[in-house]
């Protein structure tokens, strides 16, 4: 684990260059946390989310529409269920061709994105429990003793993917040297979530949606 200002101290001894200031060092980090972000899939990085159907409105749920509001920190949907079934997630042209074959209320079946919210058809009923597994984005560190999850479970990986940028700031030859061991650290950790999700099978599903790909449906 490292607090925020550990690891910028470390990419200033690393790129080992007077110019680097604590300032830059951040703005490098938080690039790279942004790129991590958005490949890598940790359990540590998941969220649940859990809502109950019924009459009024929630800052998640929309009774009128059933639309479950997207978190603002979400990334990518692992699954979606409800008490009963996995709910399984269509594409909208079709989710549109089932307005005729379901029901328009009961135990949703398929689900889709629709702008900012996911919509299930059949419509939850009232007292219905749907729950959203996800992965999340990681907490933006502010404060020099601030940490996140990155930052305590592959430290040296945000460290190496600061200095990407950093190299790529300062023109620095050694950029290829520093991806290098982006790379392996990556596989690493990569290759640690892999195992830790084996050892989970019996709960572990693939993930259906990708929010940035989904923009296209």
């Amino acid at each position: 684990m490292a607090t925020y200002l550990e690891l910028q101290t470390d990419v200033i001894n690393l790129i080992n260059r007077t110019d680097c200031t604590n300032t830059l060092a951040k703005t490098f980090l938080q690039q790279a946390q942004r790129k991590i972000i958005r490949t890598l899939r940790l359990p540590s990085l998941e969220a649940t989310l859990e809502m109950t159907a019924g009459d009024s409105s929630s800052t998640v749920y929309n009774s009128t529409t059933g639309e479950i509001v997207i978190p603002s920190d979400f990334v990518e949907m692992v699954y979606m269920h409800t008490d009963d079934r996995i709910i399984e997630r269509v594409p909208l042209r079709r989710f549109m061709e089932l307005k005729d074959r379901v029901s328009a209320s009961g135990d949703p079946k398929y689900y889709t994105r629709i702008n900012t919210g996911f919509h299930t058809k059949p419509v939850a009923n009232t007292g219905t429990v749907i729950t959203l597994l996800y992965n999340k984005d990681d907490s933006i560190m502010s404060s020099d003793t601030d940490t996140n999850t990155l930052s305590t479970v592959c430290p040296d990986l945000l460290v190496y993917g600061a200095l990407i940028y950093a190299a790529d700031y300062f023109k620095d030859d050694r950029r290829i040297a520093f991806e290098t061991m982006y790379t392996q650290i990556y596989a690493e950790v990569k290759d640690l979530a892999a195992t830790v999700d084996a050892a989970a099978a019996d709960t572990a599903v693939q993930p259906s949606f990708v929010f940035e790909e989904d923009l296209l449906n």
